[in-house]
Formats: structure tokens, C-alpha cells, sequence
């Protein structure tokens, strides 16, 4: 076989910028994010909080690891969102605590879970040093007041449902429509 004749390494044929590879790429962001509003919406109980946030962890590390070159840097990173996510854990149990437990309602309690979350989300980013993970983070924030005020009004849902769509509408027309490419002039003589 010749050497021009030779298929494509596969680095190549992957590391195409379609679509699917930004969706491949933002997919651990969107799980985050997704899991998180289920949670709070489905009013999940505790264990569902518990089992969350170590997968949290799990993805804030694999998506940071990248950002750290040696070993010893890559240790830190693990070392610090461990720490960082068994806090939020120590956190929870707190406000599952029987004493606790009796002051607030069920609604309180996730939207008390979703911040919690939300922060040890924002600060796993920023530690390691990955801007969508703190977006993440920001959008639970966010989100935070959102579920509240929709608890109390089904319109604001239609409404914001609403609004969903037609930014999501406009970002797909503005990604699929045709760029105008200048076409370059020639004078003749």
C-alpha cells in the first residue's frame, strides 16, 4: 500500500469541530447541570443528594486533571476538591440532621440543597481552573430563586419555558446559517 494510499490516523478523522464533538465535549457540563434541576424539581430525597455530590466531585477532578501538568500538581487537585466536596457532604448531613429537619419544609430543603451544591460547584471550577464547571456553578445559583418563584406561578413557567426555546432557536439559526464569505475583486489592466 502506498504511503498516500494510507488511511487517515484516527486523531484525525476525531478531532473534527462538528456538532457532535461540541456536544461530546459540553456533555459532563449539561449532566451537571441537568442532574442538579431534577433533583430540586422531583424533590429527590437525601440519598439522591448524597450519591450527587461525589459524582460532582468525580467530574470536577476528571475535567480539571488536564489543566495541571506534573504529578504533585495533579495531587493538589485531588487533594483540594476532595476536601472541597466532603465539605459540601458534611453540609448536607447537617441540614439532615433530626434538628434541623423538623424547621424546614421539603421545598426549603432542596432549593437548601441546590445552593449548597451550587457553591461547591462554583468553587470546584475555580480550583480547578475550569470556567465551564463554574458556569455550572452560577447557573445553580441562578436557578436558585427561579424554582422558587415557579413553585408559586405556573405562568412564569410557561413563560420561561418559553423564553428557553426561543434562545435556543436563535443559537441553533445562528450556528446553522450560511457564513458570506468576501470574494476578492480582480481589476483588470
Amino acid at each position: 500500500m502506498d504511503s498516500a494510499e494510507q488511511a487517515p490516523p484516527a486523531s484525525i478523522a476525531v478531532s473534527g469541530g462538528g456538532p457532535l464533538r461540541v456536544l461530546l465535549d459540553d456533555l459532563p457540563y449539561a449532566a451537571l447541570l441537568a442532574l442538579a434541576l431534577a433533583g430540586v424539581v422531583l424533590r429527590l430525597p437525601v440519598s439522591y443528594w448524597v450519591i450527587l455530590t461525589p459524582v460532582f466531585g468525580v467530574i470536577s477532578i476528571a475535567e480539571g486533571w488536564r489543566h495541571f501538568t506534573n504529578r504533585s500538581e495533579r495531587l493538589d487537585l485531588v487533594c483540594r476538591l476532595a476536601l472541597d466536596w466532603f465539605a459540601v457532604l458534611l453540609a448536607i448531613y447537617l441540614l439532615f440532621n433530626s434538628g434541623v429537619q423538623g424547621v424546614m419544609n421539603a421545598n426549603a430543603t432542596s432549593l437548601a440543597m441546590m445552593t449548597l451544591l451550587a457553591l461547591g460547584t462554583f468553587v470546584a471550577g475555580v480550583q480547578a481552573r475550569v470556567w465551564q464547571i463554574c458556569l455550572v456553578g452560577g447557573m445553580l445559583f441562578a436557578a436558585v430563586p427561579g424554582i422558587g418563584w415557579l413553585d408559586q406561578s405556573p405562568l412564569l413557567l410557561a413563560f420561561g419555558g418559553l423564553v428557553i426555546m426561543l434562545l435556543a432557536g436563535a443559537a441553533w439559526w445562528m450556528m446553522r446559517r450560511p457564513r458570506d464569505i468576501p470574494v476578492a475583486h480582480s481589476v483588470a489592466p
